[in-house]
């Protein structure tokens, strides 16, 4: 199974690309899995004018993301919580995308540094998802206090983040090749 993970911020010190990168290196621990690292900071998203499939002349960078979204079986997004809100840059390179993520599973990964872990953010983002015509998987991983979590080398340290992270994968991993096996079984289109 081929699972993109996604890296929704550009902001400058961001807290996420720890948690980003530690989910990563525990999913690529799963043999059968291909574990690909998108950070939409790498792409330079311009100003969201049209979807990529309808856009008369995207972006070479827009239609490598694309690709990569195709591709994937699954997709977890990896986003902070910015003002009780999606960060704008996520929303703007979402919004390029329609196709590429119907009938995919998707996971939700929000922080902050504040004791709420991104939960606003984590409603907002499953309704998109739903908007789409994917499937926000039910479990989140929700990270408080990110900022405290890892030490200065960015390895994990608080045992409460790293036994969700544990859990939040077991049930990705349940809740993607459940609709991955079922697409295949019985496709609709």
């Amino acid at each position: 199974m081929e699972i993109s993970v996604i890296l929704g911020t550009t902001r400058l010190g961001r807290q996420s690309e720890k948690v980003a990168l530690e989910l990563v290196k525990q999913l690529q621990e799963d043999a059968d899995s291909k574990i690909s690292y998108l950070d939409i900071a790498h792409y330079d998203f311009p100003v969201f004018e049209e979807r990529v499939s309808l856009h008369p002349n995207p972006p070479e960078k827009l239609l490598e993301f694309s690709r990569q979204l195709k591709a994937a079986d699954g997709i977890i997004f990896v986003i902070p919580e910015y003002n009780g809100s999606l960060p704008g840059t996520f929303k703007n390179a979402f919004d390029h995308f329609y196709a590429e993520y119907k009938r995919k599973p998707i996971g939700v990964v929000c922080v902050s540094d504040g004791k709420f872990a991104g939960v606003q953010a984590s409603v907002q983002l499953q309704t998109l998802i739903l908007h789409v015509f994917a499937y926000p998987m039910p479990v989140k991983l929700l990270v408080p206090s990110v900022g405290q979590a890892f030490d200065e080398a960015g390895n994990l340290t608080d045992e409460m983040v790293k036994k969700g992270m544990i859990r939040f994968i077991k049930e990705y991993k349940w809740f993607a090749e459940a609709i991955v096996n079922q697409k295949k079984s019985n496709p609709l289109d």
